[in-house]
């Protein structure tokens, strides 16, 4: 009888984990993410305007002064490619993905004509 009582309770305390700090946890996670890619949940910073090929100067891309220095534009780009890499946004929908790849590319193509 007294190992049926623990595994019950070993039971019972994995689904209390689950539900209370688990499941909260991934959620807030996921809206912050969606929020981060223009979906309903707060952004923590303004959305950036997603810029078509070539219509935009690669400064607004990286969202850096046009007089910033390499520095500068180092950590803009590093900032920005670690919250739109593919690999970050992986648990998101696949439209999530979709435009979280398009946007990458453009840093990265604002990065490099700037580091030349």
């Amino acid at each position: 009888m007294g190992r049926a009582g623990l595994i019950d309770d070993i039971i019972v305390v994995c689904l209390l984990y689950r539900h209370f700090i688990y499941l909260p946890a991934r959620q807030r996670i996921r809206r912050q993410a969606a929020g981060d890619l223009g979906g309903r949940g707060k952004a923590e910073e303004p959305r950036e305007k997603v810029r078509e090929a070539g219509t935009s100067d690669p400064h607004q891309v990286l969202g850096v002064a046009s007089d910033a220095s390499a520095d500068q534009i180092k950590q803009a780009y590093r900032e920005l490619a670690n919250k739109y890499h593919p690999d970050k946004v992986s648990h998101l929908g696949d439209e999530f993905q979709e435009l979280a790849h398009k946007r990458f590319k453009e840093i990265q193509t604002a990065y490099q004509e700037l580091s030349r």
